[in-house]
């Protein structure tokens, strides 16, 4: 299967980075700032041996200072400081240990999945089924890695909305 790409339509990264909105850059810089000037008061989970703060708590100070940030927001601001995914998992699932919230949570046989459509759930995520996680591996396969396949997702959103 042959596809012929309209020439007049593809952009350039540098083309898509120039529309961007100033605003946005200036406040992922002030961001990118906040967390290189990032200090934290002492408490009483530092060790008294390091001065310097645990990835837990810079996660959480971070966390305090941007309510609205998504685990993916908080690991590219602290990625310097080798943080990952799964330790803002953690963190976050330890506050909500911690919180007072303590109903357990239900546990049984899982009901038998049949083929969802491709509408949204009532949760903000598509309902996905085999034909879906087929057509993203072949994505995948097609343009070399996830990482690239995420890049080039966040450039089509990116023209999507401009």
């Amino acid at each position: 299967m042959v596809q012929m790409v309209d020439v007049e339509r593809v952009v350039t990264l540098d083309e898509l980075m120039d529309r961007v909105p100033e605003h946005l850059v200036r406040e992922a810089e002030s961001k990118s700032e906040l967390v290189e000037h990032l200090e934290l008061s002492p408490s009483s989970e530092s060790n008294s041996m390091s001065k310097e703060p645990s990835k837990a708590q810079r996660i959480r100070a971070y966390m305090e200072a941007n309510p609205e940030a998504r685990n993916k927001d908080i690991v590219e601001a602290l990625e310097k400081y080798d943080v990952k995914a799964a330790d803002v998992a953690n963190v976050k699932a330890h506050i909500k240990r911690t919180s007072g919230d303590k109903t357990p949570a239900k546990r049984g046989p899982a009901p038998a999945a049949a083929p969802a459509p491709a509408a949204s759930s009532g949760s903000g995520f598509p309902n996905v089924n085999l034909k879906h996680l087929e057509a993203a591996v072949d994505f995948v396969k097609l343009v070399g890695s996830v990482q690239d396949a995420q890049h080039l997702l966040i450039i089509v959103e990116r023209v999507k909305n401009a």
